[in-house]
């Protein structure tokens, strides 16, 4: 019984159906405490590790092809002084650290998980797309003294009872913009948490076909302060050109 309220009820009812499934008591102190069982992740075969390492550089290259083609008016914006950690996620093996916040975006509910020889040659295989079209590698910036872009200023001080000047938050930001971006693994079809929603454009994201999809973090760092946005982009195949299009990006997280 799950609650000591229904107590008299489902005794009742256990009665009924006891033969069939029996009557279950309600936890007791022993059961109490008990561990969640700790899903892991089966570990990919040479086969299942070629096919991911196929997608991903299919996958990164329609990401920075269509980043390529990015204007100033909508999302995707063009992005200046561009570069692109190879690495997924930004990640040493190749896995988020931590949870994307979307249903079904864990990248081990579509490929079993790769070894680091696969990611390492998912890497390699990336830095060749990036220096293919003149696309600059860039790795994580640090600048611990540069808050983030909507930080609020914090009041001046009063010292002997003259106003002193306020605490500059963004006075160990970087003098020039700097940017870095980083790309998931490949995403088979919409997962779950990204159906039924709207995307940059406002319509609703309702895509068929053969649809892929990846998680792309921006980091950007200025004057004003930094930015950490993440989008999901989601990618059809044409029928014409059999390559993959950019279909819908959604905003899936921003820290400012």
């Amino acid at each position: 019984m799950q609650s000591s309220m229904r107590l008299v009820s489902s005794a009742l009812f256990c009665v009924g159906v006891l033969a069939v499934f029996g009557c279950h008591s309600a936890p007791t102190r022993g059961d109490v405490g008990q561990p969640a069982p700790v899903y892991t992740p089966r570990p990919a075969s040479h086969e299942e590790e070629i096919t991911l390492i196929r997608a991903d550089s299919e996958v990164f290259a329609a990401v920075v092809r269509a980043q390529l083609r990015a204007g100033t008016d909508e999302y995707p914006y063009q992005i200046e002084e561009l570069r692109y950690d190879p690495r997924p996620y930004g990640s040493r093996d190749g896995y988020p650290e931590l949870s994307a916040g979307v249903q079904g975006a864990a990248p081990e509910l579509y490929f079993a998980r790769a070894g680091q020889d696969a990611i390492d040659q998912i890497v390699s295989n990336r830095k060749i797309i990036l220096e293919q079209r003149n696309v600059p590698e860039g790795s994580p910036f640090n600048y611990p003294q540069c808050a983030g872009v909507r930080a609020p200023k914090p009041p001046p001080s009063r010292r002997g009872g003259a106003r002193a000047k306020a605490t500059d938050v963004h006075a160990g930001c970087p003098k020039k913009p700097e940017s870095y971006v980083t790309v998931g693994l490949p995403l088979r079809g919409q997962p779950d948490g990204l159906k039924n929603v709207r995307d940059t454009h406002g319509e609703l994201v309702d895509v068929s076909g053969d649809v892929w999809t990846t998680l792309v973090d921006e980091y950007v760092a200025g004057p004003s302060g930094w930015s950490h946005t993440q989008h999901a982009w989601l990618f059809k195949r044409s029928r014409w050109t059999r390559r993959l299009d950019l279909a819908a990006t959604i905003q899936t997280g921003i820290v400012e």
